[in-house]
């Protein structure tokens, strides 16, 4: 192969947009592999990544969220001085930065996905078919291998299929599997308003490439990953995954439809139609599942309050109000030891505990700086401004961003929309 066909395959393919199919599949193997360490697999699978923006020049200073995303970063890698005077070991502090700091190169994919964002787009989708589609088949069938792999795992009480059939946690869990397929149903909304033959680099607004011209490849694609993946977090079972799963469809109709018009109204009703359907026929063959779903989403608020004072506690106990106590002080690998205050749930919380005011206001300004540029071109970024908004608010009752399987997605979408307009992708 001669070296132009090298470069051309370079400039084409890049290894961080196979990042989730190769977690997935890193998950997927433990089923058959025993020893397997999938969050160390997605660790080196991380470090390749950085190596490879490095080469590519992706790490930049140029505009201000930069400056921001990358402060945020040091000082977070920083605070194991704070955290190691607070009496906590290095290992706690590792185990954090693997799964909630280290992700952070994935702004820099985003913020280097010029051209290349569908790739990106595509690539998760397909990692969530080899998530789910397992895992609907585990759920449904429960075979006995499965639950005793998912008891040993921790993801259930009891190896039986009752248990099994209580939430669908596929390989990887069902907190994380509610998050990852809320954002899999962005994903797959982003190529409802993408023409097939979309240039690289285009600096054309979106609202001018909708697929007014009849069904492409594009949004037959988007529609069945959108409709799958709502499936599968339903089968999750998640309270937050689900009232983020039904905002999502809300959000989606209301912008593509009516407020962007960027899909024609006809599809609309079409939609409302086959939802309108199935959930009649759900009623009508098995009533249990949709009081199952309903008790579940209605027990929110309880939930919420339930864990309001472990919040309070940990902040009236913090280290440092302004430094905060470290990264992974209030994580779960900080059990066991002494004078810590560990949230289980609540990852906002437990991201300002950590962090403190500065590293909070840090993080808190360059969402701030990145959705303000997506609010501002909506038509071109709404995949991502759902994706951070899914992100946080699921966070409140859950340690999403602290889940390494979960923060790549979320830091890639901030990245997206801190893209400058002169590079847009």
């Amino acid at each position: 192969m001669n070296q132009t066909k090298w470069k051309q395959l370079y400039e084409k393919y890049r290894f961080y947009d196979l990042y989730y199919i190769l977690v997935a599949l890193g998950y997927l193997s433990t089923l058959l592999i025993k020893g397997m360490r999938p969050g160390v697999f997605a660790t080196l699978l991380m470090f390749f990544a950085a190596l490879e923006l490095a080469l590519r020049r992706g790490f930049t200073l140029k505009t201000l969220p930069d400056r921001f995303a990358v402060l945020f970063f040091a000082y977070q890698t920083l605070s194991v001085i704070w955290l190691l005077a607070g009496g906590f070991p290095f290992s706690v502090f590792a185990a954090e930065f693997v799964a909630s700091a280290l992700p952070m190169v994935f702004y820099f994919a985003g913020r280097s996905s010029e051209g290349h964002s569908r790739q990106w787009y595509r690539d998760y989708l397909i990692a969530m078919l080899l998530l789910g589609v397992p895992g609907a088949l585990f759920y449904a069938l429960a075979p006995q291998f499965y639950n005793d792999w998912s008891f040993a795992a921790g993801y259930i009480s009891k190896a039986d299929a009752a248990t099994t059939h209580v939430r669908m946690h596929s390989v990887v869990g069902s907190t994380c599997l509610s998050f990852l397929m809320v954002a899999g149903m962005l994903a797959g909304a982003y190529f409802l308003t993408k023409a097939d033959g979309d240039a690289k680099g285009s600096n054309m607004p979106e609202n001018t490439k909708q697929a007014g011209t009849g069904i492409s490849r594009a949004r037959i694609f988007g529609i069945l990953a959108m409709a799958l993946c709502l499936l599968f977090a339903i089968m999750a079972n998640q309270r937050s995954g689900l009232v983020a799963a039904a905002l999502v469809l809300v959000y989606v109709n209301v912008l593509l439809f009516f407020n962007l018009h960027l899909l024609k109204r006809k599809y609309f009703w079409i939609e409302l139609l086959v939802l309108a359907v199935l959930f009649a026929v759900i009623c009508v063959l098995r009533f249990d599942f949709i009081l199952k779903y309903w008790y579940r989403i209605i027990s929110l608020p309880t939930a919420i309050s339930q864990r309001s004072e472990q919040w309070v506690a940990a902040v009236n106990n913090m280290y440092s109000t302004w430094l905060g106590n470290g990264l992974g002080a209030n994580g779960h690998k900080a059990l066991g030891i002494e004078g810590a205050h560990v949230i289980a749930d609540g990852g906002l919380v437990k991201l300002y505990c950590e962090n403190g005011v500065i590293g909070f206001s840090l993080w808190l300004y360059l969402l701030i700086l990145a959705v303000k540029k997506g609010a501002s071109r909506i038509g071109r970024y709404y995949a991502e401004l759902g994706i951070v908004a899914v992100g946080l608010l699921q966070s409140i009752g859950s340690n999403m961003l602290a889940f390494q399987l979960c923060t790549p997605i979320f830091w890639y979408a901030v990245g997206r929309m801190c893209i400058p307009d002169e590079t847009d992708a």
